[in-house]
């Protein structure tokens, strides 16, 4: 029961990961290589577990649960950031209300 909450949290929380990820609009933000490597390779793991979640190959077991928090805690960063992955990797402040 609670492995199956768990796998549920984390295909939802790689759904919005991903979503976030993706439609990240720059809007004059510079370009980082090492960011744009890492939103890829971020993108690349949570499509992984969508699709290991679908198939029922990847089963969140109780034990894992902080990977879950994890998860929930780069989701909301990104919410927060509005996709941008830099502030998250190096501190900087995001703008608010802009």
């Amino acid at each position: 029961m609670m492995g199956s909450l768990l796998t549920g949290l984390s295909f939802l929380l790689s759904l919005v990961i991903l979503f976030r990820l993706f439609t990240f609009e720059r809007q004059g933000a510079r370009f980082r290589r090492s960011v744009s490597v890492a939103a890829t390779a971020i993108m690349m793991a949570c499509i992984t577990i969508i699709v290991h979640t679908l198939s029922g190959d990847f089963v969140v077991q109780p034990q894992s649960w902080p990977m879950v928090l994890m998860q929930s805690v780069v989701a909301a960063a990104l919410i927060r950031s509005r996709g941008n992955l830099a502030p998250i990797l190096f501190g900087n402040t995001v703008a608010r209300g802009s």
